[in-house]
Formats: C-alpha cells, structure tokens, sequence
C-alpha cells in the first residue's frame, strides 16, 4: 500500500489526495472543496454507524487533467480500495458534473481553480498588483463556484458572480437571481476572503440597492461594462448537472474473462430486473454492467477475479464510448452485499438478509414513534415474518402517514358534470370505479383543527374527471387558507389512513355516475346478470375493504379471499395463500356486499362447478405474490422550473430540514409515499406544477412503481405532518421565523453570520441579523444532484 494512504479511513470524516507526478500526496485541510482543473484527486469519506464503518470513495478528474494523471488516480484508487478489504463503493467523478454524494462532503461548496500541478499552479508576486478573477456561483444548496473568463461576457442577470480584487470581494447579485442564491453567493465570498485572503479582504455587495461607487468598481475591476451590458437571465447554463430521460432503459449486462483473457459483455435483460439475475451467492463468478440510462453502475461478484474487479471501471468507461456517452457520465462500483440502496432499487425483486426488518422502505425512530403515538403496538422492527407478510401484501401504502387513529369528520364528494356532488350519508364508503371523489377530513392536533383533503380517482374515470377532482382540492385548501394536507389517491393504492377512515366498510364497485349502468342494490355499480366477484383485502377490522373485479377465473389470486354473488348463492373463495383474519374479513365482507344471504365457504381446490360456470369456466390465475421488495431509504430532491419551461429534478444527498429550500419545491420520496413540498417563495408557475414536479419523478424512477400505484402528498411550508417532519434527523418548526431578508444582507456580511442564518440548526433572530459587530469567521463542510427532465 503506498504510504500516502497509512490511516486511511481508520477515523469517520474526509480525507483527500491529490496525484501529483503520478504520485500520491495528501491535500491541505485547509484547502479542501478547492479543485484545480488541471488535476486529479482521491477524496474518501468515512461514515461510522453504530461502531460499523463504511466508506464512499471518489476519484476526482479534472478538465484539463491529463490521461496518465486520470489513469493514475484510477489505479491507486483501487490500491485504496483493496486496503479497506474491497467494500467501499467507488464513484468516478468529472468537474462540474459531480455527484449528489460527493458535493454532500463540501458546506462550503465546491470552487474550481484554473490551472494544476504541472501547470505550476498560480504564484503569485506579493509585490505586484494582485490579478482579478471572475467566479460564476451555481446551485441553490450544492453551490460550484467556477473561475470564468474576466469580463462581462461571461455574467448573465440570473446568477450571482463573485469579483476577487485582492483587497476587495465584490458579489454581483443578478436582479433575476433568488434569495437563496444570494445568501448562497455571500457565503461563497466569505470563504474565498478567508480561505484566500486570511479575512483582510472587504466583501462587498453589488445588487439593487448598491450605490454608483459600488457599481463602477465592480465593473472597473472587471475590466469594463456597465449593468446594461449584462446578459439576459436566459444566457445563463441551466443549474441541472446531468438529464434523466424517463424513457431510459434500465439494462443489465454480464461482464467476463473469456478463454483468452479479454473482457467481454453479454446483455441480461432490461426493466424490469430481478436480483437473481445477478447469479448471487457462491456462484457469483463475475461482474455486472448496470446502465440506467443516467450512469452505471459496476457490480463485483464475491467469486469474481482478481483483475475483473481491478479492471471493471475500464471496462464502464470503454462501454460508455461504444455508447457515445459522454465522458462526464456518473460510474460506480459496487461491491455483493455491501449494495447502497439507490443500486437495488433498479431491481424489481430483491431479498434482503432476515435482520433487515423492513415494510419496502427504512423507518427510522422518530417515524416509529410518532406512528405509535396513533398505534402503540406498531413496529415493523417487532412484527413477526407473517405479520410483516400480511402488511406488505394487503395494507395500504404510506403506512408511515397515520396523523391520527381515522375518528376525525369525514365529507365526500363525487364529481359529476365537473362539479362537486355531495355523498348522501347512508352511502359512504361506497365508491365507484368509473367516478372521481374529493373528500375532507378534519381531525384534531392538541386542540387545534387539522385538514387532510384526499382526492380518490377511479381507474374507470374520465381524465377530465380526475383532473376536476385535483382542481377542487386545490380549491377547497386555498378556502382552508393553505393549512391543509393534499393526497392524490388512486383506486387499489388507497393510503393506510385513507382506508382507516372507513373502518372496514369501504367497497368498490365497477361502473359510475356516468355509466348509465344501475345496480342490483340500488348502486350506480355496472351488472347485468346478478353475478359479482369480490376480492377483499385487509389486515385487520379497521382496513378491510372489498373491491369488484371481473367475474373470470383470472381475477383470482391464491393469496387472497373472494366473495363471489350469483343469482342462486354467495361464495366465500379462500386461498391457499390466505390466513385465518383474511377469512374472517371475507365472511364480514360477504355480509355487507351480499347481504341476507347464507355464505357457502370453498377452499382453493375444491370448488364445485357451478362456481366455476359463475366465472365463465375454470382458467389460470395468479397463484402467489412476490413480497420481496427492495429496502429503500428516503431521499429529498430539489424541484425548479428552468427559464425554458424545463422541469428539473435535483437529489439532496445527507438531507436536513435546513434544505429544504423555501423559494422551491421540494419532493421528499419516503421510499413509500412521496411528498410533495410547496415552500412559500416558490413561484405561481411552480406551485401550479408541483404535482406534476411529483408524477415527473415517479415516471423517472427506477423502482416499481408507477403513478398508478403511488401515493402523493402535497404539504404547504409551516403545515408539516408528523409523518413528514418525522422523515428529517431533527425537526425545529421555527426554523423559518427568522428568515433573513435581502436589506439585512450588508449587516449579515459585516457579522459573517450568513452561512449560520440557513445552515446551522441554531436560530438568528432578526435582531442578531441587524446587529453590527466583528465575528470571527467560522468553517463549515453540501449536496447535490441527480435530474430528470422532461
């Protein structure tokens, strides 16, 4: 092992590396989240979870590296790696198309410096007059600040610039930029005057209110110009890092030694994966090639050889140039059973070891307390292998939203001709397949009225009527005044809450208002010939539900019970697959779909034929469910609409409260239900969109899921549920009382408090915000981006 890398990962934290003469020389602390282009670099970070390490290795390349540096860096990565036993996940990162993990590491973003090492880097005369450089900041939390070409050329109206004069750090603010971005700018100014200037140097700020002595000097130092001459908000690059087309096509390939030597690859599948198709376990020979359509991953199998796993990221990169990809694409290697989530979550099946007790997703202590707060007995970590079973197979999803025990005040309406009908009383719980409804519930938090308004569609309902359906909702929380709670429900992914409310009453028939159809029992329900088939779903008293399928042999399913209605008796249908609650939900069920009836009880296998005849003859059907599910964590992403219209989806890696960004929307994927979060200096164009922000995501996601099957939760900024606020490592609900406003900007320089106001947890009064004294200045270590664009 080179003796640059003695101790390497031996504490948690960041160390880096810089290649210099191809060879290994540890980087300046003090000089960390400052890249030369020129270069290439080794950055390792440490994490350490309950005495357990793992580790996250990145090799930096610059622009202007050479091949023999990159390639150097490459090599004694792998050197690294194999000191730390081959586990670390390795990530091959290119200047200015980082990933999300890698900006993560950097509070105080990441700068881009002209030249290198064998460039001799800048030296500077003390006695000449110090050369003025021109910095672009981009990014709203993950910020990259990149020497551009001096002059106003290079400036664009929507972005912040930073002059560095040597005794002066002027920070033009576009007039087109953000406040984020601004408090962003300030913070990166601070860091070049004390990182570069030992803190001498006077930051000084160019926007609006700035005086003409201000403005002239920026524009001296630039070299000339006037405001005038800066260019449009839409000369600007667009923020996003890299695009995710939604019509990407996720492929595995095999990636081998053949009898020669030579590597070779041989296409598996495509979406959807299974994780067996990974041949993993002892006969886990060789490596795997996933391509996403957004990066590769490398997958090195437990048997795999010594220089399949030395040579597996050439061989991504020379598959990315048979591809034509560009060279900036993400690649990852990946080690067997030491897989990171995002990596599993390509895959549609994956068994997970038996100690990773898990619903699909990861519920931290927080999200489990404050789901006992409504049921005591609830931990998926203490459920027995049936009872977790039976959870994923008939509970409804977003089983961690429960802000109450459903005994709140339920109104529902149904849409007809556009407009909202009210639900006669006798009849709720009973919807229909072909309509759409808006429902209100109230319930109460601490004596205060909370609001959930949930929107349910019906797969048979119009597009138009499901589009009046989310007009209404927003209509109804703006009379509410922006406190309520919005949840797109879509029939048969009903939310564990949503069905609560019913209290094991809710029945779905086929058909609707519009249908024209009449039922047998004075429903709107589509029958013609007194013959229904019922499958029931639930896991206990509270959840049952029963929904009207087709009445044929392939509706059926050996994991479930049915209650099947002909003209001359009921059956109660139970599965092989189903247990004794199931049952004893079906015979409750039977009583409410067909009543007065005497219910006939047929064990899967012994069905009589006039059971058969009922479903139009016996025929195959379904006979289990795959329940193994990837175990997914919660990840938090960025939502902006660029100045062309375009949809941009970026990832938050380590996400806290402090990122959620109050002139954006945010989504928030729980690795079940996802949030959508409007906060409230978001745009009109945005908050109108954000629910599509939501379904854009949901149609790039790799996991199998679909906007049919998913639950979405829109939630205004200051109206966070519990099941929401539970999802972040801490949650202060003043955080966003003492937001700083652009007049107090000067002060907050002049204090060197701005990083503090948005990244510390420890509030700033206004009063402390406009107080004028010296601060020393502190340091700090962001995160950052996977897109999508539509």
């Amino acid at each position: 092992m080179d003796p640059a890398f003695e101790g390497a990962g031996s504490e948690e934290g960041l160390q880096i590396w810089r290649i210099e003469n191809f060879e290994v020389v540890p980087y300046p602390k003090e000089k960390y989240g400052q890249f030369y282009r020129g270069d290439s670099y080794i950055v390792l970070y440490t994490s350490v979870i309950n005495d357990n390490k793992s580790w996250d290795l990145h090799f930096w390349l610059g622009s202007q590296t050479s091949q023999d540096e990159a390639g150097a860096a490459a090599i004694k990565t792998v050197e690294l790696d194999d000191s730390l036993g081959g586990v670390p996940v390795q990530h091959r990162e290119v200047e200015e198309h980082e990933s999300s993990l890698f900006l993560s590491r950097f509070k105080k973003g990441v700068r881009y410096l002209n030249g290198g090492v064998a460039s001799g880097f800048r030296h500077v005369d003390p006695d000449a007059p110090y050369p003025a450089r021109l910095f672009h900041v981009k990014g709203r939390r993950n910020v990259r600040v990149k020497e551009v070409e001096l002059g106003v050329g290079s400036m664009n109206k929507g972005d912040c610039f930073i002059l560095d004069c040597g005794d002066q750090v002027l920070v033009y603010m576009g007039p087109a930029s953000r406040r984020i971005e601004r408090l962003k700018a300030i913070t990166a100014a601070n860091a070049i005057r004390d990182d570069d200037h030992a803190g001498k140097a006077k930051v000084v700020v160019v926007d609006e209110s700035a005086s003409g002595d201000e403005v002239e000097a920026f524009f001296t130092g630039l070299g000339g110009g006037s405001p005038d001459d800066v260019a449009d908000e839409s000369a600007g690059e667009d923020d996003a890092t890299f695009e995710r087309s939604e019509d990407s096509v996720v492929t595995l390939y095999h990636v081998f030694e053949d009898s020669s030597g030579a590597m070779q690859t041989k296409k598996i599948g495509e979406k959807p994966l299974l994780q067996s198709m990974l041949d993993s376990g002892e006969s886990a020979q060789d490596c795997f090639l996933l391509d996403t359509g957004s990066g590769v991953y490398v997958w090195i199998g437990s048997g795999s050889s010594k220089n399949e796993k030395v040579k597996s990221m050439e061989m991504a990169a020379q598959y990315m140039e048979q591809k034509g990809y560009p060279k900036w694409r993400s690649v990852q290697r990946v080690v067997e059973k030491a897989e990171p989530a995002v990596f599993k979550s390509y895959f549609k099946t994956w068994k997970e070891p038996e100690e990773q007790v898990g619903l699909g997703r990861v519920f931290n202590k927080r999200q489990i307390a404050a789901m006992q707060a409504v049921e005591a007995d609830f931990d998926p970590s203490s459920l027995h292998a049936e009872k977790r079973r039976l959870l994923l197979k008939n509970a409804g999803p977003a089983i961690g939203f429960m802000p109450d025990d459903g005994s709140g005040q339920i109104e529902i309406w149904r849409v007809e001709d556009f407009e909202l009908q009210p639900v006669d009383e006798s009849a709720k719980g009973f919807l229909f397949g072909g309509d759409s409804y808006v429902m209100k519930y109230t319930y109460e938090v601490n004596g205060n009225e909370r609001y959930i308004l949930y929107f349910w569609q019906g797969v048979a309902s119009s597009q138009d009527e499901r589009a009046a359906s989310a007009i209404h909702t927003v209509r109804l929380d703006n009379e509410l005044n922006g406190k309520a709670v919005q949840v797109r429900v879509v029939q048969g992914s009903e939310p564990a809450h949503f069905l609560r409310i019913f209290k094991g009453q809710m029945v779905v028939f086929l058909g609707g208002k519009a249908s024209g159809f009449k039922n047998v029992h004075d429903h709107d329900t589509y029958d013609v010939d007194g013959t229904r088939l019922f499958r029931v779903r639930g896991t206990c008293d509270l959840d049952t539900r029963a929904v009207q399928v087709q009445e044929e042999a392939a509706s059926l399913n050996s994991d479930d019970v049915y209650v099947l209605e002909t003209p001359a008796k009921t059956y109660l249908w139970i599965g092989k697959g189903a247990n004794e609650e199931e049952k004893a939900m079906g015979e409750r069920v039977a009583g409410l779909v067909s009543p007065d009836r005497e219910l006939q009880t047929l064990a899967e296998g012994e069905e009589e034929d006039s059971f058969w005849d009922s479903l139009g003859g016996k025929g195959e059907y379904q006979t289990c469910r795959d329940v193994d599910r990837p175990l997914l964590y919660p990840r938090l992403f960025h939502c902006t609409i660029s100045p062309a219209g375009c949809l941009r989806v970026n990832e938050v890696a380590h996400f806290s409260q402090e990122d959620l960004n109050e002139d954006d929307v945010m989504v928030l994927d729980s690795g079940d239900e996802v949030y959508v979060w409007v906060g409230r200096g978001s745009d009109d164009q945005e908050k109108e969109k954000a629910l599509e922000m939501a379904k854009n995501y949901i149609k790039t996601d790799p996991t199998e899921r679909s906007l049919d099957t998913t639950v979405i939760l829109r939630i205004n900024q200051g109206e966070e549920p519990a099941a929401f606020t539970a999802i972040f490592p801490a949650w202060n609900p003043d955080l966003w009382e003492p937001c700083p406003s652009p007049d107090a900007m000067p002060q907050m320089i002049e204090n060197n408090i701005v990083h503090n106001a948005k990244e510390e947890s420890e509030n700033i009064t206004k009063d402390q915000l406009l107080k004028v004294e010296e601060a020393p200045a502190e340091k700090e270590h962001p995160a950052a981006s996977c897109c999508c664009c539509q």
